[in-house]
């Protein structure tokens, strides 16, 4: 029994990693603008957790916990809009076949507005490392995570 168990264990897991493969299209952002902003929607998880934050060109930013209703405003350091203006330039985007089935992952919408363009990407925890967006919502989560505190 523990054999065929391993065995159906193997054909899942193989089976996950097939839905995950890219397309292989990548996708880049616009060329950041004056005027540029970007917002970081997390939802979902075990908590059922709701927030985002909204950055600014000018490095201001405003951070929403929906399900508290917390809102805290602030504004990057010069070396962290730096940053962020970095990780947005650098952005190649991985386009996924299929969304994953995770059932109690976080979400995250990404949208970045510039030059009257707007991108959006949808990923979660499963496709947050293949989509090429990970460093950046990493970023902005830190920052949403620290103004919550």
């Amino acid at each position: 029994m523990p054999k065929r168990l391993s065995v159906c264990l193997l054909i899942l897991a193989l089976s996950i990693t097939g839905c995950l493969r890219s397309s292989g299209l990548i996708y880049t952002p616009p060329a950041l603008e004056e005027g540029w902003a970007v917002t970081l929607k997390l939802s979902g998880g075990i908590a059922g957790l709701k927030r985002n934050i909204h950055v600014k060109s000018d490095g201001s930013y405003v951070v929403v916990d929906e399900r508290s209703g917390k809102q805290f405003t602030g504004a990057l350091s010069k070396d962290d809009l730096a940053e962020l203006e970095s990780l947005l330039s650098a952005l190649h985007v991985q386009a996924l076949n299929n969304p994953s089935a995770c059932a109690d992952c976080f979400e995250y919408d990404l949208e970045i507005e510039t030059g009257g363009k707007k991108m959006v990407i949808h990923t979660d925890d499963i496709t947050l490392g293949d989509s090429g967006a990970g460093t950046l919502v990493q970023f902005l989560r830190k920052k949403m995570d620290a103004a919550l505190q």
